[in-house]
């Protein structure tokens, strides 16, 4: 049954609609106009297939129209069927040295974009048919950067790519993203997978004359400060640009984010997440909107700890950090306690995931949650914040990372 669900129009709009499938001889068609002379119809194991001559070898095209899941599934998220007998295909074609790709094909009102699933994964599943996943945040991705290449949750690789893009990805052009190679350099040199402790962290901050070097929620502001520091290279200082409190860069007005990115013009902020937690905290609602409608996209970018609580290590932090605080405070505003905040302060903690997700117009909607922050010591109501649902975030998701724990 084709139910209404989300589609992009080719203004970059979303709609609800009904999908609207091609038949497999009009795919045909719409692929032979876009590669032209280099693609045509052969008869190979006993199945009339495109095969597309790149620069270096045949590419078989296996093609479905991507279309909506139906209820209960999300309305942005979308798939292809594989059948077992691509699958079969594929395993003995590979072996006469056939590049055989699993290409989906979104097409509403005219506007064609295409999606390749890298078979690796699905030729794995021993069912007789698998369910591809796309959403419409990969295909909007895919239509405005030209080729938009991510890793799913279940590590499967997918590529979107808009029809002007086609025939150059084809012939192997990869989906260039200065941020994202950034990021992956970044976390190349971060502490994943090993144990930081409060006092590795806040003394390392303290002695780099970081101005959070205090915070009790230290596990935040050692990301933050790492990253400053990371993007203070001079290859990365025109990338990035870390503007958040004292380091807020005036020129971009009121938004006291935590990134800047100067040459495509948008804000960001970093975020360290327990991963237990279901949600993530965000920022206030109005300045975020605002902050949106003005520059067109924004970057959450989560990094997801492991955490062993102070209060199990019959709290060691605690005790170290407000005596090492107080040792190394010129003025002393409050009375000493050994004990501030040991309920919830963090002894340790090991990362080990990290996400980018992107809010832009179509989709920013459908990942916040607003929660009440409650009142001001002085009983004034806080701002509105937004939270980050990471249950369901996958139609948000441009970049992630994982590593193996140590």
């Amino acid at each position: 049954m084709n139910q209404p669900s989300e589609q992009l129009t080719a203004c970059y709009n979303i709609v609800q609609d009904k999908d609207q499938p091609l038949s497999p001889n009009t795919q045909k068609k719409y692929i032979q106009a876009i590669l032209g002379e280099d693609c045509k119809i052969e008869k190979i194991l006993g199945k009339n297939v495109l095969v597309f001559q790149s620069f270096e070898h045949s590419i078989i095209l296996l093609c479905k129209c991507i279309t909506y899941l139906g209820n209960p599934h999300p309305i942005f998220k979308k798939r292809i069927q594989i059948p077992r007998d691509w699958v079969n295909f594929a395993q003995i074609a590979e072996k006469q040295n056939y590049d055989v790709r699993f290409i989906g094909i979104y097409h509403y009102d005219n506007f064609i974009i295409f999606a390749d699933f890298k078979k690796d994964t699905y030729l794995k599943h021993k069912c007789n048919n698998s369910a591809a996943h796309v959403y419409i945040n990969d295909l909007y991705q895919g239509a405005t950067s030209g080729i938009f290449t991510k890793i799913d949750k279940n590590g499967n690789e997918i590529s979107c790519i808009a029809s002007h893009s086609l025939k150059d990805y084809l012939n192997g052009q990869k989906s260039q993203n200065t941020l994202l190679e950034m990021f992956a350099k970044f976390n190349y040199n971060y502490n994943f997978g090993e144990w930081i402790t409060a006092l590795e962290a806040i003394s390392e901050m303290h002695n780099k004359h970081w101005s959070k070097w205090k915070e009790t929620e230290w596990a935040g502001w050692f990301l933050e400060y790492k990253f400053s520091e990371f993007s203070k290279k001079p290859e990365f200082s025109k990338i990035v640009q870390y503007t958040a409190s004292s380091f807020k860069a005036h020129r971009q007005g009121e938004y006291d984010f935590d990134l800047w990115f100067p040459q495509e013009q948008f804000f960001g902020d970093l975020k360290a997440s327990d991963i237990s937690q279901k949600e993530a905290p965000g920022n206030d609602c109005k300045t975020f909107i605002n902050c949106l409608n003005q520059y067109g996209k924004f970057w959450y970018i989560v990094y997801e700890h492991q955490t062993q609580k102070d209060s199990d290590r019959k709290f060691e932090a605690t005790k170290w950090r407000n005596h090492f605080v107080w040792d190394n405070e010129e003025k002393h505003k409050k009375i000493f306690n050994e004990m501030s905040y040991s309920s919830r302060m963090k002894h340790s903690v090991k990362f080990v995931k990290m996400f980018i997700i992107e809010l832009n117009r179509i989709n920013y909607h459908e990942a916040l949650t607003e929660f009440n922050q409650g009142r001001q010591p002085n009983g004034d109501a806080r701002k509105i914040k937004f939270s980050i649902n990471k249950r369901n975030i996958e139609n948000f998701i441009v970049y992630r990372y994982q590593t193996n724990e140590k």
